[in-house]
Order: structure tokens, then C-alpha cells, then sequence
């Protein structure tokens, strides 16, 4: 019989799967991390907003090898990312990580300029004119008076206004006393006019032959 021949076992198994089937893929993996993180400038700041297990995560789902064909996909938009998300939700950003160098520039020029110009003795002393302005005349306290009476105002015109009472009308069980308490229609031309009584009685065949030379 010939004797079955089995694969050559490495020396070093765990070594020999990594070179072949893990680093390949891997490597470039965190060469392009490195990469990202340069142009996100994390090597000149202690905090930023990159995330780099985020990053690493969305190339290597986008570089697998079992699906050359597939569409490149975000990271929000992975399956099993958006199924984690879904379930455990990630705090916001801080402010300071989401404003760029020229959106925090402009905040703290803007802010360091009011600061020149409220620290000046005249704006000072108008400050100081306008505090003691509101506190003795109370703005806050005569603005909740002044809602307070037209709130008073409206709720007692609420109240004063009449109920409104239903409209019953007694109908008699017989049709004349039905007529005699119902209210008469309007007398209009067209209602004044009489009909022909040719139209309501039935004459005999001289009377219409009359009839019909009478109105001729």
C-alpha cells in the first residue's frame, strides 16, 4: 500500500500562519495608519479627534481579501459597527476637537477683542450705569407684572363671555301646527305670481278652447 503523505508541519506554526495570512494584509494596514494620523497632525498633539482603531477597522473590512469585489464602505455604515453603535452610543465630541486651527482662531480673536474693549473705563463706567440701572428699576419684576395683568386680562375675558344656550324648537305632531310655527319664507316677486288655472284645474274642451283665445 502506498502510505499517505501529510503536509510538512513548520517549525514554528504560530510564526508561519502570521507571515502568511496575517501580516500581509496587516502591514499595509498600519502603514496607512500612520499615514492618516500624519495628516491628522497627531504627532505634534497630545489629543485629537482621529481614532485610529476606527481607521484601522474601515481599511482592513474594505481591504479583505475574501471580497475584491465589494464597494468600499464607512465606517458608520459597516454591519456590525452600526449594530455596536446602535446598542452602545458613543458620547459627542468635545467642541475643541470638532472647530479647526482657523474656526478656534477666529473665537478667540473675537473674544479676546470684546475683552479690549470691556475693559476700557468708559465702557466700565457705562456698565456699571446700566447695572445699576436694571436694579433699581427692577426691569426683570415690571416685565413679569406686565405679562402677568394681560394674562389676568385675557383669563377674565374668558370668563365673561356668555354660555351659549341651545336653540330647541317645538314641532306640533300635526302638519298645520308644523306650518303655523314655522317661520314664513320671504315674499319674492317669483312667489307673487299666480299660476294659470288651466294649469290646475281640468275644464272641459269649450272652456279651453276660450281659455287659449283669452290669452291670444
Amino acid at each position: 500500500m502506498d502510505k499517505i503523505s501529510f503536509p510538512q508541519v513548520p517549525s514554528r506554526p504560530i510564526s508561519h500562519y502570521l507571515e502568511t495570512n496575517v501580516y500581509p494584509v496587516l502591514v499595509p494596514g498600519l502603514e496607512a495608519l500612520l499615514e492618516e494620523a500624519q495628516n491628522h497632525d497627531c504627532f505634534e498633539r497630545k489629543i485629537t479627534k482621529f481614532n485610529p482603531c476606527d481607521f484601522l477597522t474601515e481599511w482592513l473590512y474594505n481591504h479583505n481579501p475574501r471580497r475584491p469585489d465589494q464597494t468600499q464602505v464607512r465606517f458608520d455604515d459597516i454591519p456590525f459597527v452600526k449594530a455596536w453603535i446602535s446598542s452602545h452610543p458613543r458620547p459627542p465630541l468635545p467642541l475643541f476637537l470638532q472647530l479647526s486651527e482657523d474656526q478656534a482662531a477666529l473665537l478667540i480673536q473675537a473674544f479676546w477683542r470684546g475683552y479690549k474693549v470691556r475693559v476700557q473705563p468708559a465702557v466700565q463706567e457705562l456698565r456699571r450705569w446700566q447695572k445699576a440701572l436694571r436694579e433699581r428699576k427692577n426691569i426683570t419684576k415690571i416685565v413679569n407684572q406686565f405679562w402677568s395683568q394681560h394674562e389676568d386680562r385675557a383669563r377674565s375675558v374668558m370668563t365673561d363671555l356668555p354660555e351659549p344656550q341651545p336653540d330647541i324648537q317645538v314641532l306640533s305632531p300635526t302638519p298645520q301646527g308644523t306650518a303655523a310655527h314655522s317661520p314664513a319664507a320671504p315674499m319674492t316677486p317669483e312667489a307673487t305670481e299666480w299660476p294659470n288655472p288651466k294649469f290646475l284645474t281640468v275644464m272641459p274642451p269649450s272652456l279651453q278652447s276660450a281659455a287659449n283665445l283669452s290669452d291670444g
